[in-house]
């Protein structure tokens, strides 16, 4: 019963120091913006601009096949157009 509630304890303030870390983060990541920006429109945009996730596409490659897999008269046309 000892060992269950010291196990919890020990749970809890790990997710304690977590979420401390995770706030001591964004408190820090506002003082930077805070630093950087000239006037508060600035410090506004700078906060909005964090908040914002960009999300690019990876264009795909063509699918490439092995050379073993490949036919012999495939693979000799492959070499020759280079």
């Amino acid at each position: 019963m000892i060992d269950l509630i010291l196990a919890l304890v020990i749970i809890a303030l790990l997710a304690f120091i977590a979420w401390e870390r995770h706030e001591t983060r964004k408190e820090q990541a506002k003082l930077i913006n805070a630093l950087v920006s000239k006037n508060a429109q600035e410090m506004v945009n700078l906060e909005l601009s964090d908040k914002t996730q960009i999300k690019a596409e990876i264009p795909k490659e063509p699918d490439l096949i092995p050379e073993g897999d490949l036919p012999q008269k495939e693979w000799e046309e492959a070499i020759k157009n280079g």
